[in-house]
Parts: structure tokens; sequence; C-alpha cells
């Protein structure tokens, strides 16, 4: 079976059960487990919309969160990313990085994946749950569109 293209309606699908499932045992190894439970009572209360937005395509990737859980994801236009709590937005070739490994956390610090929009002190109250839904994403295989 061939991976899905980014943005992508089926690579939407993937990403959401991915995010939603969370890191495997081989992730949560790599860190101490304090953080994986900081992480847990970031997303727990989470509600909102986040749209990642590949700034050189027409589609978006939203997904909407409810009580710490990723219940949809959908791939959407311009006109859609109005309604999202966050907006992160970067070039296509920096999300093809993501999916390539890059460091989900290092993309976010030096503005590659940049917040565009949202309240700024509540996504920094829980960036370390964002950095490793991105690196969720990161996970899911994908070709380039």
């Amino acid at each position: 079976m061939t991976a899905p293209t980014l943005f992508a309606p089926d690579w939407a699908q993937a990403v959401r059960e991915a995010v939603d499932r969370g890191p495997d045992d081989d992730v949560r190894a790599g860190k101490l487990p304090t953080y994986w439970e900081w992480i847990d009572n970031a997303r727990a209360p989470h509600d909102g919309v986040w749209a990642l937005v590949a700034t050189d395509l027409p589609a978006h990737l939203l997904l909407e969160w409810e009580q710490g859980r990723c219940t949809r994801a959908e791939i959407a236009g311009p006109d859609a990313v109005a309604t999202a709590s966050y907006v992160l937005a970067a070039p296509l070739a920096v999300w093809q990085e993501l999916r390539d490994g890059a460091d989900a956390g290092r993309l976010v610090m030096y503005r590659r994946i940049r917040l565009e929009r949202g309240d700024v002190l509540a996504f920094f109250r829980m960036i370390y749950f964002v950095v490793e839904s991105l690196a969720a994403i990161g996970r899911v295989p994908a070709r380039a569109t």
C-alpha cells in the first residue's frame, strides 16, 4: 500500500488517528515519565481547532480537539482556517522536513513553523503537547504533493 499524499484527505485521517493515539512505547521510553504526565495533563482539557497551513498550497489541515481527543481532521481551503483557534503555518518544504524526521520542537522554536493566530500564552502553556502532536504528524508516512 502506498503512503497518502501530504495535505490530502487520506493523510488527514491518518494524522487524526496518530495524534489521537499519541506516541508508542518506544517514543515514550525516550523521555521521562513526568514529561508525558505533563503532556497528558495539558492535553486532557484541550478544546479547539488547529489549522496546519501549508503557505504555498490551497489546502490546509484542520484538526478538531474535544477534551484532549482529536475528533476530526479534514483538508480545507483558506476560508475554513478563519475559524481555527490556532493557526500554525509553514511552507510545504518545512512540513516535508517534519515528515522526514526534523525535530518538531526546533521547527517551532526557530519559527520555521509559526503560530500565526491564537492565544500565545495559552499556546505556550501547552507547547510540549503541541510539539509532540506535530512529531506524531511527522511520523505519519506520506508522499510529497
